[in-house]
This record gives C-alpha cells, structure tokens and sequence, in this order.
C-alpha cells in the first residue's frame, strides 16, 4: 500500500466534448486548461506509458464526457497493458451503449455522476431530464461489477436528491461520494448562490476506515457507512494540501489544492487547476516526462492546512479579477 501512494495518480482529460452542460461544471469540464480539444490516441497512450515509467499506478479518464471521445477503447485497453488500475469519470448517458466493451477492460472503475434521481431536478442542474436513463444504464453496469461508485455533487438545486440517490446506490450495491461545489473562477458567483453546505444532508451512520489516499494528497474525506451504503465525502472546508510555491498564486489558499495532476490534450501538465504558475507546457516527451516527474515531487513535499474556510471571500475576490465575466454562465476566460 505505501508503494502505491508514493506517488499520485494522473488524471487524463482526454475531449472537452460533452452532452450535459451542469451548472457548476466550467465550460470544457476538466478540460477548461487548453486551446486543444480532443488528444490523439498516440499521444494518450505515450503519456500512459511516460507515466508508469515514473512509478504512477492508477490512472482516471475524464473530459469533457469520455465516452464521447472516439478512440476511448483503444487508450483504455492500453492502460490496461500497462497494469494500471484504470478509472473513468462519466455522466452515464452512454454507459449501456459501451458497457460491452468496459466489462472487459481489467481492472476498471467506473465511476457515474449523477446528481439528481429525478429527471425534473437533473434537468435543473444538467440542463437535461434524462435521470431515469442515466439510472437504467447503471443498473445494468452494476450487474457487471464494473461500477465503483456514484458521484454527487450538492447544491442548492438537490439537497433533496440525496435520499433517493442512497437508495439507489444501497439498491445496487455500489459506492456514494459526496462532493461539496467546488468553485472555480469561472463559476465564482453562481458558487455564491449555488453553494450547500455537506452539513444541509445530516447524514447518520457509522464511521468507516480512512481513505488512504486522501490522508496523503488532497483534501482528507469523511468515510461512513450509512444503512449499508459506504459513503465518502468530500468537504472544501475540511482542508487541503499545499506547496510552498501555491503562495505565490491569486487563489491562494484554494480548497482544491494538490489532488489531482492533470495532463490536457495539449501536452500540459497541472498540477492545480487554479495554479496556473505551476502549468507546464510541453512540446515533446522528454519535456513531459521531466514535468510529471517535477509534479509528483510537489505532490510529495505538500503539506496539509485548513485554510479556505477563512478566505472563501477572497477566492471570490480573486476569480472576479482573474475572470470578470464569470457572473455569465458559460463563459470561458
């Protein structure tokens, strides 16, 4: 277990192609970094390797939604080869369609977002009704063993979402996160009026074992078991961690910190998605392996503190200069 947490996993985003557009996602999804939309399959596949030859185990794909992204089966399968244990984030829509091809990826984690149970309350949040499809597509994953867990965002539009979507997941045998609204600049003020709070759910149940990961990088989660469900929270306002170069970024004290490293189809690497000082931008792949390789060591020298709680007003203060037109939704700065 200590060797697989010596260094942090690598999230891909490989298309900024999407069929929802939720509220609190910034135009592009994860993929908002880059000029370059969509990654050659080549290059996915030399960053797999790149990556695995600097000790990296777990890898996650995401966009944008990736199952949009044409030559998702190929990059996957070559993950697989790599013995990584490969994750995907998606929305769901499409998950029955490709389930054929994902049961046989070895060692996949599928992991659905899905923040309403209802079609009325995702066509609030996603700008699309299609909840039941969403749902019937999990169900059928679920049977494969495939699906991990769902992902869940709370805002002011599903707080009360929640108890359906637990009944779901108990119904399923699967995983719950819980995440708070995390804000970027380009969302800051409908952060303002979209923001709920974990404590509006006032989940009962009993504590669970720590996440490993989150102890070593990111934001430490919350583990319960609620009526048989093992349900993981992510809190901003729990805390997070930091290198001494973040203090020397507008944002500072962000609350998503060093988590997740991120590699954009424009051969960039982020360490933080708001440092944009730490971005590496890469022309070949010895200057690629050279940025992972000075990323995983941010990641290895951060320290925790809980800061954001103090300064959330700040952070708003910051994104409005940074992004003066992020009170429209959409925008890309």
């Amino acid at each position: 277990m200590a060797d697989l947490l010596s260094k942090p996993y690598l999230t891909i985003s490989l298309t900024d192609v999407c069929n929802l557009r939720c509220v609190y996602c910034p135009p592009a999804g994860e993929n908002y970094h880059t000029p370059t939309t969509m990654m050659n399959p080549e290059q996915a596949c030399a960053i797999l390797d790149t990556a695995v030859a600097l000790g990296v185990h777990k890898v996650r794909f995401t966009g944008g939604e990736p199952l949009l992204y044409p030559h998702l089966a190929t990059v996957m399968r070559h993950a697989a080869t790599c013995n990584l244990e490969v994750h995907i984030n998606t929305n769901g829509l499409l998950l029955a369609q490709n389930l054929a091809w994902l049961k046989t990826i070895p060692n996949l984690f599928v992991k659905v977002s899905l923040d309403a149970h209802t079609n009325a309350a995702m066509r609030r949040i996603a700008g699309a009704g299609q909840a039941k499809r969403v749902i019937e597509g999990l169900r059928q994953a679920a049977v494969t063993g495939i699906v991990q867990r769902v992902n869940f965002v709370l805002t002011q539009l599903n707080v009360d979402e929640v108890p359906g979507i637990l009944a779901l997941c108990r119904e399923l045998g699967i995983g719950l996160k819980i995440f708070d609204m995390f804000p970027v600049p380009e969302t800051a003020v409908l952060w303002q009026t979209l923001y709920a709070p974990i404590e509006a759910i006032n989940l009962d149940g009993e504590p669970a074992p720590p996440y490993a990961y989150t102890r070593q990088y990111g934001t430490p989660t919350r583990e319960l078991i609620v009526d048989g469900v093992h349900v993981r929270i992510k809190n901003c306002q729990d805390g997070t961690r930091y290198h001494t170069v973040c203090q020397q970024c507008p944002f500072f004290p962000c609350p998503e910190g060093l988590y997740c490293l991120l590699v954009t189809p424009s051969l960039t690497v982020v360490p933080c998605r708001l440092g944009e000082h730490l971005y590496r931008h890469c022309h070949d792949f010895a200057e690629l392996r050279q940025a992972i390789a000075q990323a995983i060591q941010l990641y290895q020298e951060s320290y925790f503190a809980n800061l954001f709680h103090e300064t959330h007003q700040d952070f708003y203060a910051a994104s409005l200069n940074h992004c003066p037109q992020a009170e429209f939704e959409g925008v890309r700065c």
